[in-house]
């Protein structure tokens, strides 16, 4: 049981730590309240548990049998962070001349499309977990006890950026949004830009 505490805590805080998913559903509360951000979490919960199950399976070693395949899967994901930095630049922009197009809340689908891939954009997550696993799990665990603690970190996951969608979806977090909504949507589009750089560089060290 403390082997599942220490995962769970270790990927408790990996969650709570500021990154492109807590910036996307932070910017999602605040422009489209709670509801339309929830989807943006399902996504983000998917690829989690696509990125618990890679790690749980032992993605790490084909990674480093196969360094080209990580190489490629961080410059796609920092590419299209850039691209979705970019986008919310523009919207900022939108916004500021007036245009009601800034103001329409994404269909349900594109909502959880953006979650699933501002999440699987990072291939470092199956590292982490892979790692992690290496670390807490007992060395002759059945696969089982990989899966349960896969399922959890979903769970924690699922939990987290809940509490952040709702929080942020409050009202007093809304008439301040009000107020610095376009230097806000810049931040993030810098912020989402910056994480895919970094992903990118990252790859020449």
């Amino acid at each position: 049981m403390h082997q599942f505490l220490l995962i769970g805590g270790l990927w408790l805080l990996a969650a709570m730590s500021p990154g492109p998913n807590f910036v996307l559903v932070a910017r999602t509360a605040a422009r489209h309240r709670a509801r339309a951000s929830l989807f943006a979490v399902a996504g983000i919960v998917l690829a989690t548990l696509v990125w618990g199950l890679a790690g749980a399976l032992g993605i790490q070693t084909l990674f480093r049998v196969a360094p080209w395949a990580y190489a490629g899967l961080k410059l796609l994901g920092g590419a299209y962070l850039i691209w979705l930095g970019i986008g919310m630049l523009r919207a900022s922009n939108r916004h500021r001349e007036g245009s009601s197009k800034a103001d329409e809340t994404p269909a349900a689908s594109a909502l959880f499309r953006t979650g699933l891939t501002t999440n699987l954009a990072n291939p470092k997550t199956a590292v982490f977990v892979s790692s992690l696993f290496a670390t807490a799990m007992p060395a002759h665990a059945a696969f089982g006890w990989s899966l349960a603690a896969v399922v959890m970190m979903a769970l924690i996951s699922a939990g987290w950026y809940a509490v952040v969608a709702l929080v942020l979806s409050r009202p007093p977090a809304l008439r301040l949004f009000g107020r610095i909504r376009t230097a806000f949507d810049r931040v993030v589009g810098v912020v989402l830009a910056g994480f895919g750089a970094h992903l990118i560089l990252s790859n020449a060290r």
